[in-house]
């Protein structure tokens, strides 16, 4: 049987999942990431690797093959393809009735393939494109732990096992992804599995072997040694860098990018720990943690609204606002406004997300 998840330990990831969905909105907006201390914690190293964790921290292996595919399936693809329609059809009335030049055009490409191999293609929901990637890492890690755990039935072996292959792939397979150069193709899907598989592993491997020992380690002997060993990688590679989505950048070893991704993630397991009896008091927090998926489909959708009320403004930039899904208009203080952004854009993703459940 798979390991109980206690009340303490449900809410400190529900207030990761809110943490890492703010640092995605918070990231898209620009440079300000308020949570990255001053660059010692760099959202595009962990940011969409968090829900990749927790992912495997909750996979349950009690189900069957089929319910399994089934449920992810109709939780993962079956609301990326609708959304992919809705947002390919805002798409082709902006652009062919309000002079945008957003996204792509509608064809059997952009509404049946791209989502797979690209998730770029209509813009306003290119938050979404890790979907389809933690859609085939869940099933593959499913399918070769209820594998390996029905005779042995133990996770902990399977657990491991499949973590120590999963790096071993990547540390062979990733220094690749740049001769990719990020084109979309079915070569990038295979390479966003690879990257997120140790990740995913990572998560399953946390709750069976690792949590027991971490929750030992008092906080102030945890946080700093997690600061030494960050700065230390960062001493050793002070040029490092990689994107998620398009792994066309890598200049690391894997093991290098695994290293400060797990250290992160740790880092932030353990903030969510300590703060956790937070979520318990908070309907909204909870509504937050409840609701990532609609926050990472339509925040961008909430980011043009936003832009919109705003574009009476002296010094907009209407031609920018049309073609640039980047632009964002900030007047004299942009901090503040850049808060004015993620809080507009958080109602209006839940507002799409109500409404969609209710239709």
């Amino acid at each position: 049987m798979n390991k109980s998840i206690t009340l303490q330990t449900s809410n400190a990831f529900k207030l990761l999942y809110v943490i890492a969905i703010f640092m995605v909105i918070d990231g898209h907006i620009g440079s300000f990431d308020y949570l990255n201390f001053n660059g010692f914690f760099s959202y595009q190293n962990y940011h969409i690797a968090l829900f990749m964790f927790t992912s495997g921290y909750f996979l349950n292996l009690n189900r069957s093959y089929k319910e399994f595919f089934v449920r992810k399936f109709t939780h993962l693809i079956v609301p990326l393809y609708i959304w992919n329609l809705l947002y390919g059809i805002l798409c082709f009335i902006l652009n062919n009735y309000f002079n945008f030049r957003i996204g792509q055009g509608l064809s059997f490409y952009s509404l049946f393939y791209a989502p797979l191999i690209d998730g770029h293609q209509f813009i306003f929901n290119m938050a979404s494109w890790f979907l389809v990637p933690l859609f085939f890492v869940q099933i593959l890690c499913f399918v070769c732990l209820k594998s390996l755990n029905k005779r042995k039935n133990t996770y902990k072996t399977a657990g491991i096992l499949l973590f120590i292959v999963a790096l071993t792939l990547s540390y062979f397979v990733l220094p690749y992804a740049n001769n990719n150069k990020g084109n979309a193709s079915v070569v990038l899907l295979l390479f966003r599995c690879i990257y997120f598989l140790p990740i995913f592993s990572f998560g399953f491997v946390f709750r069976h072997s690792i949590e027991k020992y971490d929750n030992k380690v008092s906080s102030c002997i945890y946080f700093v040694c997690i600061a030494l060993l960050l700065t230390l990688v960062y001493q050793l590679y002070p040029n490092y860098r990689h994107t998620p989505s398009w792994l066309n950048d890598i200049n690391v070893s894997a093991l290098v990018i695994y290293f400060i991704c797990f250290l992160s993630i740790l880092f932030w397991v353990r903030i969510a720990k300590i703060f956790s009896p937070i979520i318990s008091k908070s309907k909204l927090l909870q509504y937050l943690s409840n609701n990532t998926f609609n926050l990472m489909m339509h925040h961008f959708v909430g980011f043009m609204i936003v832009k919109s009320l705003l574009s009476k403004c002296e010094n907009f930039d209407w031609y920018r606002y049309k073609t640039d899904i980047w632009y964002y208009f900030f007047f004299d203080r942009e901090q503040y406004v850049a808060w004015i952004y993620i809080f507009i854009t958080i109602v209006i993703a839940l507002f799409i997300g109500f409404t969609y459940k209710k239709i």
